[in-house]
């Protein structure tokens, strides 16, 4: 009997990966020993803060047009969210029957590493070898990876991808390994970044002889105006002007995910300018798990997942813009992944702070985070609820005594998802 989804998934987060900086090189050859499967379909890279929005505007884009897509999100909780083809998540048989064919060919391969002395895979790159294998057994047209922007990202370069999408890049990003990852004859897309990333993505491109656009560059959103569910945005690229293109998605940032997704999709479906129908309909209907959206009203709720400074300040700019929440009561339940550097956005931006344990129990006490945050609120400011039930039913009371009050909940997945769970009841 075949492994368990469970049970395969921790038997690939066990692995420890050694010399990460030879991981291009491992991968390479890893690919190379399964009959390079990649070549099979057309990848397209996605990395940067907010990358999923980007990633999944592209997927649904693809599928409107009939494209059979796969879809890698590393930062999943599990392996079939990990690693998705036609818009289905894989079934436990066929995982087992994957990784079955895999982990006889991880043992071979290990043993050419150590001949070489290249050091061990580890599961960034057991994944990415799982996920080449699915995605041409499928098979599918194209497949959209998102990037972890660790020191083993230079993995992904041995996917030969035709095409990158640069979302804003942290201070701290490895700017020369991330943009070595646009391939020869690729095309790039990319958001305003620091000075030092801008040089490396366009010497990159310059070597690669890659096609590099920047928004506001030749990628423009022209207007951006908030509807109801989300928004409305005139999208401009070299192709031409896709007007009132309806976005499933709030807050400025989004719109502009929206262009480099409709910008790669340019690249990966045609020479000329996409069918504006079909770019409306995908973009209309996009599911991002985690984004912004309401979850309950009287008082107004609103959940996100945010929870890099980044994030929280791009989810604050973007309820402002549509909602308009004056007082605001914030939730936060800090997940692992929680960056205490955006407490000094909630303090500016929030009447009350309200902290509970994240539900998955992998992130911070709450008592443990108030501490700190004392560096950042005055008295009163900020107080702990023992559960995220308890401190959302506390929110929307507060709320609740003051006209337009809203409640804000963030701080991590749990947080979204445990948000949601309270008002399905």
């Amino acid at each position: 009997m075949g492994k368990s989804e469970s049970e395969i998934w921790k038997r690939i987060w066990s692995l420890k990966p050694e010399k990460e900086e030879m991981a291009p090189e491992r991968m390479q050859i890893a690919l190379d020993l399964l009959g390079r499967p990649q070549e099979l379909f057309r990848s397209v890279l996605v990395l940067g803060e907010g990358c999923a929005s980007a990633s999944r505007l592209l997927s649904s884009l693809l599928g409107s047009y009939g494209i059979s897509a796969g879809f890698f999100c590393p930062e999943a909780e599990d392996l079939s969210g990990c690693i998705s083809a036609k818009g289905e998540r894989i079934e436990e048989k066929r995982i087992s029957d994957l990784f079955g064919e895999l982990e006889n060919f991880l043992t071979l391969a290990q043993e050419r590493f150590e001949k070489e002395d290249l050091g061990k895979m580890g599961p960034l790159e057991a994944l990415l070898c799982l996920s080449a294998l699915e995605f041409s057994d499928e098979p599918v047209d194209a497949a959209v990876f998102e990037v972890s922007p660790g020191d083993g990202a230079g993995a992904y370069g041995a996917l030969g991808a035709a095409g990158c999408i640069f979302t804003p890049l942290s201070q701290d990003a490895p700017a020369p390994l991330l943009a070595g990852l646009i391939g020869s004859k690729s095309f790039a897309l990319s958001s305003p970044q620091e000075e030092e990333v801008s040089f490396a993505l366009r010497q990159r491109a310059e070597d690669a002889g890659a096609l590099l656009m920047f928004d506001g560059e030749g990628l423009e959103v022209s207007e951006d105006l908030p509807a109801v569910g989300g928004q409305v945005a005139d999208l401009s690229t070299p192709r031409g002007l896709y007007p009132q293109v309806p976005i499933k998605l709030f807050g400025d940032f989004q719109a502009h995910m929206a262009l480099l997704a409709l910008a790669a999709g340019e690249g990966l479906i045609g020479e000329g300018k996409l069918e504006e129908d079909l770019v409306s309909e995908a973009f209309s209907t996009v599911k991002v798990p985690g984004s912004l959206r309401p979850v309950a009203q009287d008082p107004l709720t609103l959940a996100s997942s945010a929870s890099s400074e980044f994030e929280v300040g791009t989810v604050l700019k973007a309820a402002e813009e549509n909602f308009h929440p004056s007082p605001l009561v914030q939730v936060v339940a800090p997940g692992k992944r929680f960056e205490s550097s955006s407490l000094p956005l909630l303090a500016r931006a929030s009447d009350l702070v309200i902290f509970a344990p994240d539900p998955s129990k992998e992130g911070p006490g709450a008592e443990e985070l108030l501490n700190f945050a004392r560096d950042f609120f005055t008295p009163g400011r900020a107080i702990v609820e023992e559960s995220l039930e308890k401190a959302l039913e506390k929110g929307r009371e507060i709320a609740l005594s003051s006209p337009g009050g809203s409640v804000m909940c963030l701080g991590g997945k749990g947080a979204f998802f445990g948000a949601e769970k309270a008002f399905r009841k």
